[in-house]
């Protein structure tokens, strides 16, 4: 019997033209799963699509999470053959270093809105009847949150926020048979991280005892969330950082 079982699930994915979010729709797409992705870039989103298990199970429904005023339609789209959603992957963040002296409120709320605020409202549409049927839902924190970096304070304050969250929610949706877990991934190889500060970068991996991550590694943990394989966890977050933690 297969372990992490996603047949007859549709599963949304946020940020899933790029890195931990295309990683994480090609897996649950091998695991059985229809998947609804979700991004900025249509043309990037169809990247993904195309490299995944039976494409014509899936849609592409490009969006921006800061839109909060598009969530309704989304979801609408996302139900629209009539299958409710079954699960709810939240990968879209930003990395953005911010030192102190050039913070401003706009800057912080740009941080605040991409990984911490379209979370919240993507769980409060999720739990609409019209849209959600029980399930599992994941969101992508970081190690950062845990592990402190020069410049990183707004982005670590948004992912704590978001673990935050999951510990509180997991409280209110136990009722509806709705589990919320995140995971904390270290260093990854992704184009965020490609983009980051080589020394900074090169200090984590020095203690990262299983070297650079890879999306798939991150994925695995979020289909296994997903899965009936992990019936008995919510609220809690799953540290995948290639033993970062431990040094």
């Amino acid at each position: 019997m297969q372990l992490v079982d996603l047949r007859e699930r549709k599963i949304l994915i946020t940020g899933a033209s790029s890195g931990i979010g295309r990683a994480t729709a090609l897996l649950v797409s091998q695991l059985g799963a229809s998947v609804v992705l979700c991004a900025r870039d249509a043309s990037r989103l169809l990247e993904t699509l195309e490299k995944m298990d039976s494409p014509q199970k899936h849609r592409c429904i490009p969006f921006d999470v800061t839109d909060f005023d598009k969530y309704d339609e989304v979801f609408t789209r996302a139900v629209s053959d009539g299958k409710k959603i079954d699960g709810l992957v939240h990968c879209a963040g930003i990395a953005r270093p911010l030192p102190i002296r050039a913070m401003s409120p706009s800057a912080v709320l740009t941080i605040m809105d991409v990984n911490f605020h379209s979370f919240l409202h993507l769980v409060h549409t999720y739990t609409k009847k019209k849209y959600g049927c029980g399930g599992s839902i994941v969101a992508v924190s970081a190690a950062n949150s845990h592990y402190p970096q020069t410049c990183m304070s707004v982005y670590a304050a948004s992912k704590a926020a978001l673990e935050a969250s999951v510990k509180t929610m997991a409280l209110e949706l136990a009722a509806q048979k709705i589990r919320i877990n995140c995971v904390a991934p270290g260093a990854v190889d992704t184009p965020m991280t490609q983009m980051a500060d080589e020394g900074a970068l090169d200090k984590i991996l020095d203690k990262q005892l299983l070297g650079m991550g890879k999306p798939k590694d991150i994925a695995n943990m979020i289909a296994f969330l997903l899965s009936d394989a992990s019936s008995f966890i919510t609220g809690r977050a799953m540290f995948v950082d290639g033993g970062l933690l431990g040094q």
